[in-house]
């Protein structure tokens, strides 16, 4: 506001002397709207990751044996949508013993399931990596120890 104050109170010839001018209206509506629009997108972009179209939460795993390790997790989803599942064991070390991709068949919009996960060693811990809607989310890679593959994994889930 004092810019505009001085710029009155300068002689013109002063004014072009040291480039002072009164600031557009217009730049000032362009700047209004370009801000609208960067706070319109940041918000959508925020529900957007706030409200995913898949959601899973793991509720318990338990280790049956050194072969195998009971993931019980839920998935909430849209009715009528094939999802897919990464789920991972790892040992003490944080070295994976167990890795699945597991599709989930399209039906109920909340399955409830434990998946028999495979595994090379005794686990210590067992995670969903995550699931999204139709294909394979991007997740981590498995890292198993050097000269080890994964042991089979069922490929399916219900979801009727």
């Amino acid at each position: 506001m004092a810019r505009r104050d001085s710029a009155a109170a300068l002689s013109p010839q002063m004014a072009a002397r040291y480039g002072i001018r009164p600031t557009s209206r217009w730049l000032i509506l362009a700047i209004a709207v370009i801000g609208a629009a960067f706070v319109g997108v940041l918000g959508w972009i925020t529900w957007r990751m706030a409200t995913p179209p898949v959601q899973s939460e793991l509720l318990s795993f338990r280790v049956v044996n050194a072969s195998r390790v009971d993931i019980t997790f839920n998935v909430r989803r849209d009715t009528g949508s094939e999802t897919v599942c990464v789920l991972r064991a790892r040992d003490e070390l944080h070295v994976d013993v167990g890795y699945a991709t597991v599709n989930i068949s399209a039906g109920r919009d909340y399955v409830l399931s434990t998946y028999p996960l495979a595994t090379l060693a005794r686990a210590t811990s067992a995670e969903i990596l995550g699931c999204d809607k139709g294909a394979a989310p991007f997740v981590d890679a498995p890292s198993f120890a050097p000269g080890t593959v994964n042991p089979p994994q069922l490929a399916s889930i219900d979801g009727s």
